[in-house]
Parts: C-alpha cells; sequence; structure tokens
C-alpha cells in the first residue's frame, strides 16, 4: 500500500476558513454601499426624466435592508411608499403606491411614452456599483 503524506494542509484549511467568514461579512456591506450607488442614480435619472412633480416619487427611491438566506443575499431597489393621491380621473381617492408610478413611467401608457428612468439609470451607473462594491470587497478580505 502506498502511503500519502501533506505538510501545510491546515494552513490552507485555516486559510478557506478567514476567507468565508470574511465573505459573510464583506456580502451584505457590499450589497449596500451598490445600492447607495445605484438610489442616487435612479434619483438623478427620474429628475432628469421629469418625475419630479411633487418630489415625492423621486424621495421614495429606496434600497431595502439587506434580505436572503446563508446561500443567497440581496438589496431591492425601487421606489416604496405610497403617494398621497389616487387616480381621480376614475374617481379613485385611494393612495396609489409609488412602485406603480414608476411602473408606468418605466414602461408608459397608449397615451403616456415610456420614460424608463430606472433602465437607463441601472445601465448608466453599473461601472460605478460594481466599483463601490470592489472597494468593500478589497478592504474587508485585504485583497
Amino acid at each position: 500500500m502506498g502511503e500519502f503524506n501533506t505538510i501545510g494542509l491546515e494552513d490552507v484549511i485555516e486559510a478557506f476558513g478567514r476567507r468565508e467568514q470574511a465573505t459573510i461579512e464583506a456580502v451584505p456591506k457590499m450589497l449596500k454601499a451598490g445600492a447607495d450607488v445605484l438610489v442616487e442614480a435612479q434619483k438623478a435619472e427620474a429628475r432628469a426624466m421629469g418625475l419630479n412633480d411633487t418630489g415625492g416619487f423621486v424621495n421614495s427611491i429606496k434600497a431595502t435592508e439587506v434580505k436572503g438566506d446563508d446561500t443567497e443575499k440581496y438589496i431591492e431597489v425601487y421606489p416604496q411608499g405610497k403617494a398621497k393621491h389616487g387616480n381621480e380621473r376614475k374617481g379613485d381617492k385611494s393612495n396609489v403606491r409609488y412602485a406603480t408610478i414608476g411602473f408606468i413611467a418605466e414602461r408608459g401608457t397608449s397615451s403616456k411614452q415610456a420614460r424608463p428612468y430606472m433602465t437607463v439609470a441601472n445601465e448608466k451607473a453599473h461601472e460605478k456599483v460594481v466599483e463601490a462594491q470592489r472597494k468593500i470587497w478589497e478592504g474587508e478580505t485585504r485583497q
């Protein structure tokens, strides 16, 4: 029978353990940093496309808390809350969700041209989001 000896395997196992812990701590921070950049980009693009009648819609664009489980984490960035008006033209007095206003602005209707503030902002901010996340990763993992 042959014999198999290893030297330094314990050090490798320990290094992987440290890397795993660093990752667990870094990912939520990375998500928050990227979301902060994306929130500002979406707000700026919404203003640029004229979606700032009262300021409520732009101010409603926020990031959620970090969600997910041990294997997957994420943050959502979208207009949150409700406007203080309904669809008066249809006699609806209830408050309309800012997410609905954003969806209609993004896609348009048969009588309203689309103003895709979110799509444009996400594309423009992609590199800045990645860079913000990379800075956190490098700082947390010392890479």
